[in-house]
């Protein structure tokens, strides 16, 4: 539920400076503005940008947290598990291509925060750890109802799962014409589950 009374107008403007930060770090990099820079690309003082944000770090946070919310996770589906889980992902990729921002953002702080000086980094660590974790839960649970053979590393599994997709998602945002990234996952993903299906034991 949204907030009302008198604190919504604040909420609201908020979230404004929250998109509009989002497109300017997508766009020129968290490194290269400044935070005034950033207030007056978003046309509001550097006042009153610190008002709602104290630091550029906390903004960013902010950014990340919003973009987290924005994005179609295949684990908030209810009651998809295992190999329904792995065919959801799908959904993903194609909720992704309407929102290349977004992507973007994503593609150039996961990279940048491989330093790990940069205020973004324990954030992308914890994020893909947690990634990993839910994509091997679910290459467990399709190994228990049979699914997929025994012998599989659901944690090997979990990495090539995420690699996929993110790799495809930086060809696509070099060269969109080129690269269809949604067939082009579709197609790797049939293949993958088919590859993992095979696996059981006959």
């Amino acid at each position: 539920m949204g907030a009302r009374g008198p604190y919504a107008p604040g909420v609201a403007r908020r979230e404004e400076l929250i998109r509009a930060a989002l497109q300017v770090f997508a766009t020129k990099g968290y490194e290269a503005v400044s935070l005034r820079e950033l207030a007056a690309q978003v046309g509001i003082s550097h006042t009153g940008l610190r008002h709602h944000f104290a630091s550029k770090e906390e903004l960013l946070m902010a950014v990340l947290r919003y973009r987290d919310e924005q994005a179609l996770e295949p684990e908030k589906a209810e009651g998809v598990t295992g190999m329904d889980w792995l065919r959801a992902s799908e959904q993903v990729v194609a909720h992704n291509v309407r929102q290349p921002h977004l992507v973007q953002l994503f593609a150039t702080l996961s990279t940048a925060a491989s330093e790990p000086s940069h205020p973004a980094h324990a954030y992308f660590v914890d994020r893909y750890a947690k990634g990993r974790e839910i994509a091997a839960k679910h290459v467990r649970a399709a190994q228990e109802a049979g699914r997929i053979g025994a012998d599989v590393d659901p944690e090997l599994v979990s990495q090539l799962f995420l690699a996929t997709m993110d790799g495809l998602q930086i060809q696509w945002l070099l060269d969109p014409e080129a690269v269809d990234m949604t067939a082009a996952y579709g197609q790797f993903l049939s293949r993958f589950i088919e590859a993992l299906s095979a696996t059981v034991s006959s």
